[in-house]
């Protein structure tokens, strides 16, 4: 897919956005658990990885690549897991919460799965090494178009003491050719496919 996005033309991201949507939830259910299986292997054989103490990641929905397996995986590699926890106000914002395995859930207000609110289990944004970040497009400079709703750029746009690695996670059909960043995108230092790892920062 090639379409050139200007940040300011917001009916190009939402036409976009639906197509993306679209493909991602065409893809067989074969296909995802495949593609879940491989991510796995992607993201473990990177030094990123190991070298992560605190790791977050998110509840799929609406065709994303599904990361509810590597949840096992973290916790089996000593990882400490967070989810994302959306707060009841601001309704903008969004914490981390650290889940085990015997974590309970509720629905949030978009219908996901989240941990029961609980603030001493809670990470800031600075202090994760790791997050998984679901995404609705993205392209080979590493430009994110997400769901919309600015959850992620609002959580990792003020962080200032020490920027977590943010990779975002998607089926490879979800690149396009070129996404013109908005201001108030957070660009991210990876991209996870089935197909690959790619890392965009130097460091």
């Amino acid at each position: 897919m090639n379409l050139n996005l200007a940040p300011t033309d917001l009916s190009n991201r939402r036409l976009l956005r639906a197509q993306l949507r679209k493909l991602r939830r065409s893809l067989s259910a074969v296909q995802q658990q495949q593609a879940s299986l491989k991510v796995i292997k992607h993201l473990r054989s990177h030094p990123w990885y190991w070298s992560a103490q605190h790791i977050a990641l998110y509840q799929a929905a609406d065709g994303e690549l599904n990361l509810a397996p590597l949840i096992n995986v973290l916790l089996a590699d000593k990882k400490m897991v967070y989810l994302p926890v959306l707060a009841k106000w601001p309704r903008t914002q969004m914490s981390f919460q650290r889940i085990t395995a015997d974590s309970c859930y509720q629905a949030n207000r978009f219908g996901l799965a989240e941990p029961l609110s609980n603030a001493s289990q809670q990470r800031s944004a600075w202090a994760l090494d790791l997050v998984l970040m679901p995404l609705v497009g993205f392209d080979k400079q590493g430009n994110r178009l997400g769901m919309g709703g600015g959850f992620y750029d609002r959580a990792f746009a003020s962080v200032r003491v020490k920027q977590p690695k943010l990779m975002g996670v998607a089926h490879s059909v979800q690149q396009v050719e070129q996404l013109t960043a908005a201001a108030w995108d957070v660009p991210l230092d990876a991209v996870l496919t089935e197909q690959q790892l790619t890392v965009f920062t130097t460091d």
